[in-house]
């Protein structure tokens, strides 16, 4: 246990690292990680991301969320594009309707 307790931060900061290049893996990993850095910590665990089959070719993929709401406005944000970039998905724009 010595060692565990000397090394407890780089194996949490290591962690973190894994938790987040699996996140560019998956585009609902990739729409709830843009929830998390947009500060928005438990819409991120408790949205409900659903894909739509559409795919428009300047904007990507579409899917539906609910439960994102913004705060400044109090509007649900329901509708995420996101592309994919070889093996890893990203957000590419987010707003209220398609």
């Amino acid at each position: 246990m010595p060692w565990l307790r000397k090394h407890k931060w780089k194996l949490a900061i290591a962690a973190i690292a894994a938790l987040w290049i699996v996140s560019f893996l998956s585009p609902e990993l990739a729409i709830r990680r843009y929830m998390l850095l947009h500060l928005h910590p438990i819409d991120s665990l408790t949205a409900t991301v659903a894909n739509t089959e559409r795919k428009d070719r300047a904007y990507g993929h579409l899917y539906d969320v609910r439960g994102y709401v913004d705060r400044a406005t109090g509007d649900e944000i329901g509708v995420f594009y996101v592309k994919q970039a070889g093996p890893f998905w990203y957000v590419e724009s987010v707003g209220t309707g398609p």
